[in-house]
């Protein structure tokens, strides 16, 4: 009994088991069992969920097969990208090697930097113009910038093409036996065959430049197409005017025969018309381009010895005849002390003084001369960086004004010879710097500019075309002797006080003009900023002791000028505030240039404005030139609008010395 029970319970299980698996399979049927045995009808979500799961099944595989392949295109584009800007920085990067090659006479380093510039720049084009970036351009999240990056390539490009390998040739052929202090300028005779091709690369990637679609671009690409632009801007007036002119500047520069010049350094510290008392100047000989530094002259050395034991007399003696009227002008030690040679505003006439010192000690006259001042040279290190003295002194572009105008003065007293000493130290370093052409050439030009904008740099020469030059770009400092250029006035300064005051002497220069009566009223703001601080008696006012004037009191001559037809109608001061045998009002011209003189008393910390007025001559008048002395610190400058109906517009005129109106 028990055990048939026991059967029949075993039995009853297998059954129900048997049931429950076939009533599972009706009920219970689920995706994945679609086939089950006894299937009821599927629903609506259970047939679409099986197709999908179907069609994934169908291309799951080939789907991830793209996917992998669009990642794989992604990270060569982005690798591509890489390699591009690498290779635009190094072509940049070479471009300065180039330069600095080329300064130095490098012809291997010429040769390697510019075969590296073409090389990078044609695998950065030639990267650029492959499917992928097609492809890239295609998407319009990524097309604009796709498309400035490869204009950005086709600049580089162009101009790395077109230009560099011809400048390479040229560059290349200037070093060689070159062991001179400069470079052999007789290949640069060819120059002129390759500006026209540089200057044609130049438009087409301005054009390239010009036609990129800026909207969306980032800041990254658009920044370098913009320098590039300026580049291009800058660069485009400087090479034509080098094309225009290249025989003259080659001229100037030895290709033909030496030239012999005369490089003065003037000193606003002790103020004078055309800047300041000469008291050093280098003698330098220039052979094909090779600049040589055949001496430092000073002006103790000339006046002191040199011309006295050739007889001269520099005290009551004159080395030049002036017209009277002109004569009548300056005070007599003009014509007769080096540092006085610059008392008139016409540079010639400095120049004229010192050729006559040469023929008085018996050496060859000079082919040019130049005039720089100190502010020049703390300009200059801006681009070849300091230069450090044997005692480890440093001298840069923010310290050299006070090293060259005002802390010698206290540190020497009145050693004179010391100060000579450390000064030469100072220009022959300088000297050395320069020659040895370990700076960038954009930013020199930029700070040579820089300093002609400020009336800073003067340049004669006796060679008619070349002097025409200087005077087409107004860097000859003349008077001029008619109205038709430019139309010159200006407010000029001689110290009286044989000293160093003026390194502490500021100024502005500000005109305006009444145009119904022909009238200009020009006036300069000054100001005497020294302090109890300076003692050196090299500084303070020599002349000021037997005046009974104080030592630190500015004793100047004020000279007023109007152009050539002009009359001035009032001064103010309307006379000078000192007058004695020597130092007083004087009147006369100077090359056709009316002009008065005011001696004017500057105590320490006073502020003062002269000015003058002046009745312009009738008919027409070229541009404005408006000019002061170049001082030892900036002058502001400012020209009312009224004046502009006065005066023929500048436009087209190359010199850089005529006046911004308004």
């Amino acid at each position: 009994m028990i055990l048939q029970t026991g059967a029949e319970t075993r039995a009853t299980r297998r059954t129900g088991r048997r049931t429950h698996r076939a009533r599972r399979g009706v009920d219970g049927l689920t995706s994945k069992q679609p086939f089950a045995r006894h299937a009821g009808a599927e629903t609506t979500p259970q047939r679409w969920r099986r197709k999908t799961s179907v069609v994934v099944a169908l291309i799951g595989g080939p789907l991830t097969v793209v996917l992998l392949a669009l990642a794989v295109a992604a990270g060569v584009f982005v690798w591509q990208v890489i390699q591009v800007r690498d290779d635009l920085e190094g072509a940049v990067a070479q471009s300065k090697e180039l330069v600095r090659a080329a300064a130095s006479g490098d012809v291997d380093g010429i040769q390697r930097s510019g075969g590296d510039i073409v090389a990078h720049a044609q695998r950065a084009y030639d990267t650029t113009q492959n499917p992928l970036w097609d492809f890239a351009a295609q998407i319009p999240a990524a097309r604009t910038n796709i498309l400035a990056v490869r204009a950005v390539t086709d600049i580089a490009h162009t101009i790395s093409s077109q230009s560099i390998p011809p400048v390479m040739t040229m560059m290349a052929a200037s070093g060689g036996d070159n062991t001179g202090s400069g470079i052999n300028l007789r290949p640069f005779l060819h120059a002129g065959a390759v500006i026209p091709t540089v200057l044609t690369s130049f438009d087409e990637a301005s054009q390239i430049a010009s036609g990129m679609d800026r909207t969306g671009v980032l800041p990254q690409i658009s920044a370098p197409v913009d320098q590039l632009q300026s580049m291009i801007q800058q660069a485009t007036p400087i090479l034509t005017t080098v094309e225009e002119h290249l025989p003259e500047i080659l001229r100037a520069a030895g290709a033909e025969r030496p030239m012999l010049y005369q490089l003065m350094i003037q000193t606003p510290a002790e103020i004078r018309a055309t800047g300041g008392g000469v008291a050093q100047w280098l003698v330098l000989k220039v052979d094909d381009g090779n600049v040589d530094m055949l001496s430092l002259d000073t002006g103790t050395d000339l006046m002191y010895t040199d011309l006295p034991s050739r007889g001269f007399d520099t005290v009551n003696g004159s080395l030049l005849r002036l017209p009277t009227e002109t004569r009548q002008l300056y005070p007599p030690e003009m014509t007769n002390w080096s540092s006085n040679f610059n008392m008139s505003p016409d540079f010639p006439t400095a120049v004229e003084l010192f050729q006559k010192t040469r023929e008085w000690t018996d050496k060859p006259k000079f082919d040019g001369a130049f005039s720089i001042d100190p502010i020049v040279l703390a300009h200059l290190l801006e681009a070849t960086g300091p230069i450090t003295l044997a005692s480890g002194e440093t001298v840069d572009a923010q310290n050299a004004g006070s090293k060259l105008m005002s802390e010698p003065y206290e540190r020497y007293g009145i050693d004179n010879a010391a100060m000579d000493r450390y000064f030469s130290e100072i220009s022959a370093a300088m000297f050395s710097k320069l020659t040895g052409r370990q700076w960038d050439i954009g930013t020199m030009w930029n700070q040579v500019v820089r300093s002609a904008q400020e009336g800073r740099i003067y340049a004669w020469f006796d060679d008619p075309s070349l002097e025409g030059l200087a005077h087409q770009y107004g860097l000859d400092g003349t008077l001029q002797e008619d109205n038709t250029s430019s139309t010159q006035l200006g407010i000029y300064f001689n110290d009286y006080s044989i000293g160093k005051l003026e390194y502490h002497l500021t100024y502005s220069q500000f005109a305006t003009c009444n145009a119904d009566d022909r009238t200009i009223t020009v006036s300069m703001e000054l100001h005497n900023s020294i302090t109890d601080a300076i003692t050196s008696g090299y500084t303070l006012g020599l002349r000021n002791i037997e005046r009974g004037i104080d030592l630190r009191t500015m004793m100047l001559d004020v000279l007023f000028f109007a152009p050539p037809g002009g009359k001035i109608v009032s001064t103010d001061p309307d006379e000078g505030d000192r007058w004695d045998s020597t130092f007083h009002d004087r009147s006369g011209s100077d090359h056709e240039n009316p002009a008065v003189s005011r001696t004017l008393l500057l105590p320490e910390g006073a502020t003062r404005t002269v000015s003058y007025t002046v009745k312009l001559p009738e008919g027409d008048l070229g541009p404005l030139e408006l000019r002061h002395t170049p001082g030892a610190n900036d002058t502001k400058v400012t020209i009312d609008p009224s004046c502009a109906p006065l005066f023929r517009s500048p436009e087209g005129s190359d010199n850089i010395m005529l006046s911004t109106i308004g």
